[in-house]
C-alpha cells in the first residue's frame, strides 16, 4: 500500500535494518524528547492530572 511491499523489504536483511531505524526515528519525531529534567516524577508516581485524566474517562465508560 505504502511504497515498498513487507515481502520483498526482509528479503534483505540491509533493508530490514533500514526499515527498522526509520521506523525507529519516525518514532522519535512524531513523539518528540523531553527537555525539561523531570527528576521530581518517578514511575511509580502519579501526578494529579494523570489522577483527573483516568477519572475523566472511568467517569465515561457504560455501567452494567
Amino acid at each position: 500500500m505504502f511504497g515498498v511491499r513487507l515481502s520483498s523489504l526482509f528479503t534483505s536483511r540491509w533493508m530490514a535494518v533500514l526499515w527498522a531505524v526509520l521506523v525507529i526515528l519516525t518514532a522519535i519525531q512524531f513523539v518528540g524528547t523531553s527537555d525539561k529534567d523531570d527528576s521530581s516524577a518517578t514511575a511509580g508516581t502519579v501526578t494529579d492530572r494523570q489522577k483527573g485524566a483516568i477519572d475523566s474517562l472511568s467517569d465515561c465508560r457504560p455501567e452494567n
